[in-house]
């Protein structure tokens, strides 16, 4: 046990290491790419079309393909090689490579709509755009919280059914907690990690539990029933809903303090309006430290509410034995640190450190 807790404090340590020269490598990659790169570019698009948003497209896939290619070597490290080091990744090479082009080409499918309507808007509304695709990715988040169990999770995973005796203790006690599910699923999560995981995913017809093959293999029935009634908790006390709501007030006070700053930004780098494509990266620049500012702000939020589920999960299942249990397994396999420095928690953790939820689990 000893070794796993400092083991776990190399790997957390080492990820914020690289989480902190992510947020400063997207800083000044967006910077110097405003500064040098960007006027080229614009350049080369327009020389294959002349029409607004096939030049968009080609310039925002050319962007996120630069991006990709001078961010790969940390990619690799932090996703692959770190957790390969520390026994967390059963993939090789091949298969993690895969993964993460099908991630990539999945999140600029998703990055381009968004782009596009974003600049529907900036192009139509001179006063307004920026409530309206606040009011769009609102509208965005709760299709994708829809779609997701139904079209984005087999993209990755297989859905396999659940031991009858389990999934019966999972539908009673939905049951209990009046959370209408379609169905018990497990999923090949031990052919890529040994990390473990569970959720309640989806909304309304497509909620559905989803638990990884190696929590039903390795725990018992009353820690994944612990786990599970955490989950539940954040359903019936609206958490999602409330998440929604408070990314949909951030993003909203993202993009007014980027309209704020806009006729500014359109000034000083010369541009002919704010929808200029040249300056895109100065755009997205703005809204990725207003989101960063914001961060600790949601990460406290979230962690309020995941305490609220956990004592949710206390008062439903009555035994805190077996959330103690789990708390001290999942922390074990998933390398997690029970006592990260209060600064790191502030700004990076959205759920409470493990020894706070077994502490609160001793009240």
């Amino acid at each position: 046990m000893p070794d796993t807790k400092q083991q776990a404090k190399r790997y957390n340590t080492i990820k914020i290491r690289l989480k902190l020269a992510d947020i400063f490598f997207v800083i000044l990659y967006l910077a110097l790419f405003q500064v040098l790169a960007s006027s080229p570019l614009k350049t080369f698009a327009f020389s294959f079309t002349s029409n607004f948003y096939s030049l968009l497209t080609i310039y925002v896939i050319l962007f996120s393909l630069f991006h990709y290619i001078i961010n790969f070597p940390i990619n690799v490290y932090s996703t692959f090689i770190l957790e390969r080091k520390f026994k967390l990744s059963n993939q090789n090479f091949s298969g993690w490579f895969k993964d993460d082009i099908k991630k990539g080409l999945l999140s600029l499918s998703i990055f381009l709509i968004f782009i596009h309507i974003l600049y529907i808007f900036l192009r139509n509304f001179d006063k307004t755009w920026w409530i309206w695709i606040a009011i769009f990715w609102f509208a965005a988040t709760i299709i994708l919280a829809r779609i997701t169990p139904v079209f984005l999770i087999p993209l990755f995973f297989k859905y396999y059914p659940v031991e009858n005796s389990l999934k019966k203790k999972i539908i009673e006690l939905s049951g209990i907690c009046k959370i209408k599910i379609l169905d018990v699923y497990k999923i090949d999560f031990s052919k890529k990690t040994n990390k473990l995981n569970a959720a309640v995913v989806g909304l309304g017809k497509t909620r559905r539990v989803i638990l990884a093959d190696n929590l039903v293999r390795d725990f018992n029935d009353e820690e994944i029933v612990g786990v599970l009634a955490h989950e539940f908790g954040h359903h019936k006390l609206a958490h999602m809903w409330k998440l929604i709501i408070f990314g949909f007030i951030s993003t909203f006070f993202s993009f007014y303090v980027l309209y704020l700053v806009s006729r500014k930004l359109v000034i000083f780098l010369n541009a002919g309006n704010i929808y200029d494509v040249g300056i895109f990266p100065a755009l997205l620049l703005v809204l990725f430290i207003t989101g960063f500012l914001t961060l600790p702000l949601q990460n406290g939020f979230s962690r309020r509410l995941e305490r609220r589920a956990d004592i949710f999960a206390l008062e439903v299942t009555g035994n805190r034995d077996a959330f103690i249990s789990l708390m001290k397994k999942l922390a074990e396999r998933n390398l997690a640190d029970p006592n990260p420095p209060k600064l790191i928690k502030f700004l990076f953790y959205d759920h409470p450190p493990i020894s706070e939820r077994i502490k609160l689990a001793k009240l």
